[in-house]
């Protein structure tokens, strides 16, 4: 298993994949978009095998279709529900970063002037 990279992401280039996940206990919320804009519907995959599979599957079906040669995939900590995911991503050639809530909190109340959540507003 590869060693955790605690360092702070400085910049983003313009050829990365974003991948944003809202984790949950059983089923867990993907969302993908570049910098540019360009972005994915809402997608959702369980927190098994297979879901990590599809998951997987979605980032390397964007990534071609954005012609992106960089993958940095965020997450919320939610207790132990995400280690699954980070578990099966550590192994892929892709980035991990965790997102502070107290970000994601401002982020829905700038974006909509809620802090609501919903299941399809979360990973965006």
């Amino acid at each position: 298993m590869r060693k955790a990279d605690t360092r702070k992401v400085k910049a983003i280039g313009d050829d990365t994949l974003i991948v944003a996940v809202d984790i949950g206990m059983e089923m867990n919320r993907g969302y993908c978009t570049t910098p540019d804009g360009r972005s994915s519907k809402t997608f959702r995959f369980d927190n098994t095998r297979a879901g990590m599979d599809t998951l997987w599957d979605m980032i390397t079906i964007n990534k071609n279709r954005f012609k992106c040669n960089e993958v940095i995939v965020g997450y919320e900590s939610t207790g132990p529900y995400g280690e699954p995911m980070l578990h099966y991503l550590m192994k892929k050639p892709v980035r991990i970063v965790q997102v502070n809530p107290m970000h994601t909190k401002k982020v829905k109340e700038i974006n909509d002037n809620s802090p609501l959540k919903t299941d399809d507003k979360d990973p965006r």
